[in-house]
C-alpha cells in the first residue's frame, strides 16, 4: 500500500467540516495531485465539504461532482478520497456503517481511492489528539492501512487547527448545502482557504 500523507489544509476542513456540524453526519471529497495517485505516496493537497443534511448519494451529490471535477482537472488534481464523520463520532466508526455509494462512485473512477473516518472533537484537538480511520480501495472492497503509513499533518496542523477552533472559523466553512441554499457562497472556500494557509 501506498503512503498517504494529508496536508494541513486538508487535515483542517475536514474537521472544522465535523465541528462545525457536530449533531449530523458530514461527508467530503478529498484531492490528490493526479501525478501521485499511483505512486508509492499520495498526498491529500484538499478537503472539499460536501454535505451535513443528506449525506447519500442524490441528483445534488452528482452535480457536486461534476463541479468539484472540474475544479480539480484545473488544478492538476484527481477525486481520490472520500471522507465522513459520523454522527457520533467516538462510537459509529465501522466502515461498513460510513460506506456510501459516493465512496463506490469514486472508486469507480480512480482505481486507487480511499475513504477517511474523521473521529474528532473540540476537546480531543485541544489535547492534540484526532484520529482517522483510512481504508483503500482494494479489489472491491475497503482496506484498513496500517497506521505507520499515514501522516496527517504536523504539528503546525494541529496548532493551527486548535487556532481555528477558538475563532470558531468553522462557522466560515462552506458545504455544498450551504451553497445550494444561496449560490452566492463559495463552496471552494478560498478565504478559508487562505486563512488556513497564513496559519500553517
Amino acid at each position: 500500500m501506498a503512503s498517504i500523507k494529508f496536508s494541513g489544509k486538508a487535515f483542517c476542513k475536514m474537521l472544522l467540516h465535523a465541528l462545525k456540524y457536530p449533531h449530523c453526519s458530514v461527508n467530503g471529497v478529498l484531492l490528490a495531485k493526479t501525478s501521485s495517485i499511483n505512486s508509492k505516496e499520495i498526498e491529500f493537497v484538499d478537503a472539499i465539504p460536501l454535505f451535513h443534511i443528506s449525506i447519500n448519494l442524490t441528483p445534488m451529490a452528482e452535480i457536486a461532482l461534476m463541479q468539484i471535477d472540474e475544479f480539480a482537472s484545473k488544478r492538476g488534481l484527481t477525486i481520490a478520497g472520500y471522507y465522513v464523520a459520523p454522527e457520533n463520532h467516538l462510537k459509529d466508526n465501522s466502515l461498513e456503517k460510513v460506506h456510501h455509494r459516493i465512496a463506490d462512485k469514486i472508486a469507480f473512477n480512480c482505481n486507487s481511492s480511499y475513504l477517511v473516518i474523521v473521529k474528532g472533537t473540540n476537546t480531543s484537538i485541544h489535547m492534540g489528539k484526532v484520529a482517522l480511520k483510512v481504508a483503500q480501495h482494494v479489489d472491491g472492497s475497503y482496506k484498513l492501512c496500517e497506521k505507520p503509513s499515514i501522516s496527517f499533518g504536523t504539528d503546525d496542523s494541529i496548532n493551527a487547527c486548535i487556532t481555528l477552533l477558538q475563532s470558531t472559523a468553522y462557522n466560515k466553512l462552506i458545504d455544498f448545502d450551504n451553497h445550494l441554499d444561496n449560490l452566492s457562497l463559495d463552496w471552494t472556500n478560498s478565504d478559508l482557504n487562505k486563512e488556513i494557509e497564513c496559519l500553517l
